[in-house]
């Protein structure tokens, strides 16, 4: 007997307008909110489990990523973020987390930081898990008798839609302007064996601001889909596609947002679960696929503009207000002294030092550049002559000549520690040369005369596009 091929078992179904896993036609019971219509046919008990902890699970996903967001939102409006009310918020979530991380999952939590992969956010990730059986096992109970929820549905798919579609926007929009991976000057000067794995992949992306922002668009675009019940499919669908890419960069280059990413795909395979069916009808048979029925929020054809409206303002707001945050980073003024130095002399308590390569006093480069992951207005790294590197925030003033550097910034972590370093600097009337003194630097009175790098000499930077190319150029 041959074998019935999936796409035989799919071209065999029937096609309804409401063919999905948890669509429907028309209305249901008016006067029951989460919809029991007993005359038509019910979802299957898997789905109705997997409806109720989903709900459960991605709404409160749903609320930690609102109350993550809103200082940024309010930072891109014009307004200073509540980041003292959201860092208690986690501080008096830490206790029990901990505990939990500690006794249960053998992890050690060391801070209430978010947004990244922190004992903390797994721990808090497990204990929504956890929450969210608890409060599916009790509804299934309570609500044993109810077959569908065609009332409900809608209202959860339009805030998890708002939820993603925030999220999407938010890392976006930090490509379209192009701030989350940034073109930084060090990156040049780095021996490329001394990059971690996330650092080959910013400096990758950073040095093509174009490949940058296209990515930003794919991610914007999806989210503009999922304003609108019609083309939620398409959103989510643009959403798991984007999303598969970055999870999987995050995994093979060890990035630090395996859990936003995870969650947010996961998020966004629960919002496509509905058109799954059809989906797989449209790609994998011949046959058409009827346009599915949707309930609407509202009885009333006038609510239900009114909210679709709602939404979409909402969307653009929120897009709007992560494009400002971005383009007050991207707009940062360019440090007075921005470039890289290469050190020509070097002398230390008045002693000039030869560049060797044992030397552990003297400077091989400076370099002056924007802020990356710096709080203050300009970063300047010191390249040792063994390719070390120590980096500094801080700031120049130009009318009065001074170097202040205020924070030493820890390599890979960014952790900012104060310190107080003024260094001086004058113009000796060379072009592109400058002359570097410090009083105080390490301990050590240091005076060294630098000369300008031309970041076009880099082949990197020199490379322009070509159409046409002859012979591999592949260094």
């Amino acid at each position: 007997m041959a074998k019935t091929t999936s796409a035989q078992i799919l071209e065999q179904t029937p096609i309804r307008p409401d063919y999905g896993v948890m669509s429907s036609v028309g209305g249901a019971d008016l006067e029951d909110p989460v919809g029991n219509d007993s005359k038509r046919p019910g979802w299957d008990a898997a789905t109705r489990v997997a409806f109720r902890y989903g709900t459960c699970y991605f709404g409160a996903f749903g609320l930690v990523v609102a109350v993550g967001l809103i200082p940024v939102i309010l930072k891109g409006a014009g307004v200073d973020g509540p980041w003292s009310v959201i860092r208690e918020i986690f501080h008096a979530a830490r206790g029990p987390i901990a505990w939990i991380g500690e006794h249960l999952l053998g992890l050690r939590v060391q801070s209430a930081q978010v947004g990244s992969d922190s004992a903390f956010q797994w721990t808090a990730l497990f204990c929504i898990a956890c929450l969210a059986l608890v409060a599916t096992a009790i509804w299934t109970v309570l609500d044993r008798g109810r077959r569908r929820y065609d009332r409900l549905q809608p209202w959860v798919w339009a805030v998890l839609r708002l939820v993603l579609a925030a999220a999407m926007f938010y890392f976006g929009m930090a490509k379209v302007i192009p701030t989350q991976m940034p073109f930084v000057l060090n990156r040049l000067v780095e021996p490329y064996g001394n990059f971690s794995p996330t650092g080959v992949l910013w400096a990758q992306v950073g040095i093509s601001p174009a490949y940058q922002m296209v990515l930003g668009l794919a991610e914007v675009f999806g989210g503009l889909l999922l304003l609108l019940p019609r083309t939620t499919a398409a959103g989510a669908l643009v959403c798991v596609v984007d999303l598969t890419q970055v999870f999987l960069l995050n995994m093979t280059y060890d990035i630090r947002l395996k859990t936003v990413s995870s969650q947010l795909l996961l998020l966004s395979l629960f919002l496509l679960a509905p058109y799954a069916r059809r989906l797989l009808t449209a790609f994998f048979t011949d046959r058409a696929v009827p346009a599915a029925a949707t309930t609407q929020l509202f009885t009333r054809p006038r609510a239900n503009r009114i909210a679709l409206i709602a939404q979409v303002c909402l969307g653009i707001a929120l897009l709007a207000a992560f494009g400002a945050q971005g383009w007050q980073q991207f707009t940062r003024p360019t440090p007075n002294l921005y470039g890289i130095w290469q050190v020509e002399t070097f002398s230390a308590e008045g002693y000039s030092r030869d560049p060797l390569l044992t030397d552990k006093i003297r400077w091989r480069r400076v370099i002056f550049d924007r802020p990356f992951h710096v709080s203050a207005p300009v970063m300047m790294t010191v390249q040792r002559m063994d390719d070390s590197f120590e980096v500094y925030g801080g700031t120049i003033d130009p009318r009065r000549h001074f170097i202040d550097l205020s924070h030493r910034i820890e390599l890979g972590t960014y952790k900012e520690t104060p310190t107080r370093i003024r260094l001086t600097y004058w113009w000796p009337g060379q072009p592109d040369q400058m002359i570097v003194d410090g009083d105080d630097y390490a301990g050590h009175k240091i005076h060294l005369r630098v000369t300008r790098m031309d970041p076009a000499s880099f082949p990197l930077v020199e490379r322009g596009f070509n159409w046409v190319q002859e012979t591999p150029y592949n260094r």
